[in-house]
């Protein structure tokens, strides 16, 4: 979602479906697809007009404490929220951060990469608002949102972002939902010509008819890529809910692009019911996952594809839920907030989502898990039991082999002291350890709300965003502490106990893909992909450093697994590692249970 306001006349639909205007403030009883359309007209719209300028551009990150780090630097008046924060799958050291910007000069999507885990970071020279005035020359910059990535194991990585403009003469409005690649970590990006960067395009008129424009209104995507080595790998994945035109009903939709295809296809139907939140993850199997919050029914329903998102599973049910789309009650920081549901897959295929709620008013979040496709559901557990006295608020959640990792804001009830929390799971969600404090001074929701924050101030954003390596959790969120309005700030916190760094040789001949089960028993099994026959030493190393089993092994040109019995060894933290003749190819933690 994005950036709230009342900008100006020439945004005469937008103040029309706010009830500021005439058009559809006159309507005694609004249908739930205008419901639903005037709140994201008011998430892309943009923030206030008297926001100021950050300052320079950053060079690298300002530091506060040992836990986590500011973005940017600074004490301007620009409004940074719904961050989105990504990895390159073949060495986590690399890492790519973007989030909507609002600034005197309009809404940007900076993005800024790290080559070192996080400790700096470098702007890149992308601008996304040089493409929307060639897409759209003449046009006013109406607001925006959403960016997203992915990263496939060749070194491409995807963005996509949202951008709301109107025509001169004000009687149309547009929604362009973009993408573009880079092929050097995040240094550079590119778009394809015409409308080939466009994975949807959609029009509506100043009295808020959707209009029969290409695909219509796509909003909130999500991105993944099929990372599985299977039919359909490198293929990116892009879920959004659908606005189509005239009296045509909301659904979830999803479209994809084949890696050697420069633009994205058809779209297909994912639920065909009022959703929003859509998230897409590819499993290590190749299936297609999309969890969405039905807005109509307020449940949290999964949908499942086997045949590379051609059609899609009967929906299933993960939980009911009490308010999903909350307008009214002592919380609300943005004049409304969102359940907005966020899933990851693990290394086992297990599947975990978190989301917020609003009973009685107040905010909770909950988690739940799948072990079997998204068909059942875990008993939901609230986040609330993990800080004492306080609501949760906004989760996100990542997770890597046996790994889960839950970040999320917890606030106390009065609304004046809010930080950031983080909980770690090493049994694929079944427990989880004491929350683990991320942020190093509070937010003070309350300033904000006696400030009109509740009137659209101010937005911190919809979502945040984390994901996991094996041993590292990043986690990227927007708050506003010491008044200085939302501002995006960023962790790294290793749960690796014996303090080993995750390795993997990028230009090597090897790549180890996964090793999974990890807690393991009996046997372990490594993914790997090699581009020749070779042949490779794996070992395991106790946390003394004796090496207690070598197995050789052969691997062949392509894709294979190779099964490690453990030999009843001793419980405990291990170090696996692959090597060729040369050098050590790839180190990974493992836990024998």
């Amino acid at each position: 979602m994005a950036f709230l306001k009342y900008i100006t006349q020439s945004i005469i639909v937008s103040v029309s479906l706010l009830g500021v205007g005439h058009c559809l403030a006159q309507t005694p009883e609004l249908t739930l697809k205008q419901k639903m359309f005037r709140e994201v007209l008011k998430e892309k719209q943009l923030l206030h007009e008297g926001v100021g300028k950050e300052g320079n551009a950053l060079q690298e990150l300002t530091k506060t404490t040992n836990t986590d780090e500011r973005l940017t630097t600074g004490n301007g008046s620009d409004q940074e929220a719904e961050v989105s924060v990504i990895y390159k799958p073949t060495d986590s050291s690399k890492l790519i951060i973007s989030f909507m910007d609002q600034t005197t000069i309009g809404l940007t999507f900076p993005i800024y990469y790290s080559s070192n885990g996080g400790q700096t970071w470098t702007k890149s020279t992308f601008n996304t608002t040089t493409i929307l005035q060639a897409d759209f020359p003449g046009q006013t910059l109406d607001g925006g949102g959403d960016p997203a990535f992915a990263w496939d194991k060749n070194g491409r990585v995807y963005f996509s972002w949202i951008y709301l403009t109107s025509n001169a003469t004000n009687d149309s409005s547009f929604f362009s939902l973009n993408w573009a690649y880079s092929d050097n970590n995040g240094v550079t990006w590119s778009v394809q010509p015409g409308k080939n960067h466009f994975i949807g395009q959609g029009a509506f008129d100043q009295s808020g008819n959707i209009l029969n424009y290409f695909d219509g209104v796509t909003d909130r995507e999500w991105l993944s890529v099929d990372n599985s080595g299977g039919a359909h790998q490198g293929r990116l994945y892009c879920s959004f809910v659908c606005f189509p035109a005239n009296n045509a009903s909301i659904f979830e939709g999803l479209k994809y692009k084949d890696a050697n295809s420069n633009s994205f296809g058809p779209m297909s139907t994912v639920y065909n019911n009022a959703s929003q939140f859509g998230n897409v993850e590819v499993d290590k199997n190749g299936i297609v996952n999309v969890s969405y919050a039905d807005m109509s029914a307020n449940e949290i329903r999964h949908s499942s594809s086997a045949d590379g998102g051609a059609t899609f599973s009967s929906s299933n049910l993960i939980s009911s839920a009490t308010d999903l789309m909350h307008q009214s009650g002592p919380f609300v920081i943005h004049n409304r907030e969102n359940g907005a549901p966020n899933l990851a897959v693990d290394g086992a295929a297990t599947l975990h989502i978190v989301w917020t709620d609003f009973v009685g008013g107040m905010t909770t979040s909950f988690y739940s898990r799948s072990s079997n496709g998204g068909i059942t559901w875990s008993t939901p557990k609230t986040l609330d039991s993990f800080v004492t006295n306080k609501q949760s608020f906004m989760p996100t959640i990542a997770a890597n082999g046996n790994n889960v990792a839950i970040s999320f804001t917890g606030i106390n009830y009065t609304f004046d002291t809010a930080l950031y929390y983080q909980i770690n799971s090493t049994n694929n969600g079944r427990t989880f350890n004491a929350a683990k404090l991320l942020s190093s001074s509070p937010t003070n929701y309350a300033y904000y709300l006696s400030n009109g924050g509740n009137s659209g101030n101010y937005f911190f954003g919809d979502y945040n965003r984390s994901v996991r390596s094996l041993c590292n959790t990043y986690a990227a969120w927007s708050d506003g502490r010491i008044n200085l309005g939302p501002k995006i700030y960023f962790a790294k916190t290793n749960y690796c106990s014996i303090g080993i760094k995750e390795v993997t040789e990028v230009n090597a001949t090897i790549q180890l893909s996964a090793v999974y089960p990890n807690p393991a028993t009996d046997k372990i099994t490594l993914e790997m992909v090699s581009t020749q026959t070779q042949n490779v030493s794996i070992s395991l190393t106790n946390i003394n450093g004796q090496k207690i089993l070598t197995q050789k092994a052969v691997l062949h040109s392509g894709d294979q697994h190779i099964v490690i019995p453990l030999n009843k060894l001793p419980a405990g933290t291990y170090i696996l590692s692959v090597n060729d003749n040369k050098t050590t190819i790839a180190t990974r933690q493992v836990s024998i249970y």
